[in-house]
């Protein structure tokens, strides 16, 4: 029997290599441009409009006398003051860290490679951009105002500066300073907020309410409806500026909308504030995920009564939840940068800390991400998802026994919550420990969580127990509750045709799985297998040629490939597959196989014919 989670299609890939491609396309531009061309990813214009030429990678040429000359630049063609080698050298070792996603290291190779008198316009963008993304707000707003001087603009620019100014409370400044960020449309909500809320710390709070209900309707697509952050800003702002029947008013609205689980939180701490405590329980019941400990939340909130009423406080949540929402690709691509000045403007902003640790582990960089999970604290608002997000990181680095100690310690402080004992049952599954993760799936039927994905790895463990009965009646309940679940299709399937049985079904429901993951070569392979186990090998191999195409570093489809190929005859090519996927595998009774193939063939006894 095939193991459940590697030939049925169940492999976990923690790391998201898109993720880290998109980051750093986001910063250099992944645009296909001439070897040695640098792109900036937010367009190249100047302040009077102008375009931005892109620069050689040097920022010098070579005369044919060997002297070395600038490149053009926007800057006015100014020389620079650098060998074209040390800059290259810069310049192309801060390309290859954002390539490896290593944005801290890129940062310091391209802060030197601006380290002149007249630096390159292309790199000193560059530079700027790596500096935001990696948090350095000071370094980011010094070159922003080096960017300011040679009269050049480009989105983001104006942010770090107005981030030291709210961190210095110098409200004037950020007023001035947040009409440079509305210039780029696509940072608008964020200049809004940032305007309406030092307007009311200036002493101006009906400008900075009239300034939320503007911006609220230039974000919205409909005039009526404001965005649910801008609502819930107007709440705070009425109850900071002491009208507490428009904030009750307002907050009343909210309740019925479908809040994310930080506008949750912080309504939920005015209404604890007003001394609604019903009101704050009951929205916190119908808004937080099972991955947080709803009764645990509310005692922090009720010993937190001020929570939420700091102006930092409030601007950084408020520009953490406009990233959120919005919609456009640029805004999206720039959501690290955001949140990096969220909590540079409130350092103990968890919500932050949180959302940054999610995003760094899906870029694979667990070390950073576990050190943004270690400032929430584990009793704090945060503090379960945060050890959730801590365990799935350990459990991707292959540190199950820790992953788990992380599950046990959140069950024992939250024991009613049936979704901890999923999730320690599906660490304990992936170990292979499937007594543990049957009993652990168990607890959670028992607390009520009736869910399709539930019975789907119940029934998983069960099956791999050999308590078959049980298993099939599992997986049947999951398909009922969830007929389009391609895991659950594709894992029933291979068993029924696997043992010979329910053929025509089985195929059915593998057929079904591929209808809902076409891009799954584990799934493909699955029908490409069991058309072969049925002797049909010509049917089989153009499913397994494309799971080859789709998975080609899984050896597994690779040596099923090489099976196929030999019963067509197709000798040559069967042994070449047999012998990648000797290269690729690892295991030790996988190695013997593939080894005995290529030294005696397929033995007859695995040919299905011979079955």
């Amino acid at each position: 029997m095939p193991e459940p989670e590697t030939y049925r299609g169940f492999r976990h890939s923690f790391r998201k290599v898109a993720g880290i491609g998109m980051l750093a396309c986001g910063l250099i531009g992944c645009s296909a441009v001439p070897t040695g061309q640098l792109t900036s990813p937010d367009a190249g214009s100047g302040a009077n409009g102008q375009t931005v030429p892109s620069e050689t990678s040097s920022s010098a040429v070579a005369t044919k006398d060997g002297d070395q000359q600038s490149a053009a630049s926007a800057s006015g063609g100014l020389p620079s003051a650098h060998e074209t080698e040390t800059v290259s050298g810069h310049f192309l070792a801060a390309r290859q860290a954002l390539y490896l996603s290593d944005v801290r290291r890129s940062a310091e190779f391209f802060l030197q490679a601006i380290d002149g008198d007249a630096p390159d316009v292309a790199l000193l963008r560059q530079a700027f951009l790596t500096q935001y993304y990696y948090g350095d707000i000071e370094q980011a707003a010094a070159i922003g105002r080096q960017l300011e001087r040679l009269n050049l603009s480009m989105p983001l620019a104006g942010e770090p500066g107005t981030a030291l100014a709210i961190r210095n409370k110098d409200w004037a400044a950020t007023l001035v300073l947040a009409d440079v960020i509305a210039e780029n449309t696509t940072a608008q909500d964020i200049a809004g907020v940032i305007t309406a809320w030092a307007h009311a710390a200036n002493g101006q709070g009906d400008a900075g309410i009239s300034q939320l209900i503007e911006t609220g309707r230039m974000a919205g697509s409909d005039i009526d409806a404001l965005p649910d952050y801008i609502q819930l800003n107007i709440a705070l702002m009425a109850e900071y500026l002491g009208h507490t029947e428009e904030a009750r008013r307002r907050a009343g609205n909210l309740q019925r909308l479908d809040l994310s689980a930080g506008l949750a939180i912080q309504l939920a701490g005015f209404f604890i504030r007003d001394g609604d405590l019903q009101a704050a329980d009951t929205l916190l019941g119908k808004r937080l995920s099972d991955q947080f400990n709803r009764h645990s939340t509310m005692e922090m909130l009720i010993e937190q009564p001020q929570r939420g009423t700091d102006i930092d406080s409030l601007i950084a949540s408020s520009i953490v939840e406009a990233a959120l929402a919005a919609q456009n690709e640029t805004a999206q691509r720039s959501l690290s940068a955001r949140l990096r000045l969220a909590l540079f403007i409130a350092p103990k902003l968890e919500f932050g800390h949180l959302l940054l640790a999610q995003q760094l582990s899906d870029f694979g960089q667990f070390d950073e991400a576990i050190i943004h999970l270690d400032r929430i604290a584990v009793d704090g608002l945060f503090g379960q998802p945060a050890q959730l997000l801590k365990a799935s990181i350990f459990e991707s680095l292959g540190n199950t026994e820790r992953s788990i100690s992380i599950l046990k310690a959140a069950v024992t402080a939250d024991r009613d919550n049936a979704y901890l004992y999923q999730r320690i049952g599906d660490s304990y599954r992936r170990a292979r420990n499937f007594t543990q993760s049957r009993d652990s799936y168990m607890k959670a039927l028992a607390l009520g969580n009736d869910t399709g994905v539930l019975h789907r790895n119940l029934g998983m463990a069960l099956e791999q127990l050999g308590e078959d009965l049980a298993a099939e009646g599992h997986l049947l309940r999951a398909l009922k509750l969830n007929p389009s679940d391609a895991y659950a299709l594709n894992y029933l399937g291979y068993w029924w045709a696997d043992e010979g049985r329910n053929l025509e079904q089985a195929i059915g429901l593998i057929e079904r799985a591929v209808e809902e993951r076409p891009g799954s070569g584990f799934f493909v392979d699955s029908l490409g297998w069991v058309h072969f186990k049925l002797g049909d090998p010509q049917k089989a191999v153009g499913y397994l040629e494309r799971a080859t195409e789709l998975e080609p570093s899984d050896p597994e489809i690779t040596g099923h490939l090489g099976d196929v190929y030999w019963v067509l005859g197709r000798y040559d090519e069967a042994r070449f597959k047999w012998r990648l996927a000797l290269s690729l595998s690892a295991d030790e009774e996988e190695r013997a196989m593939l080894s005995a193939r290529l030294k005696d063939g397929l033995a007859a006894k695995d040919v299905p014919a011979a079955n």
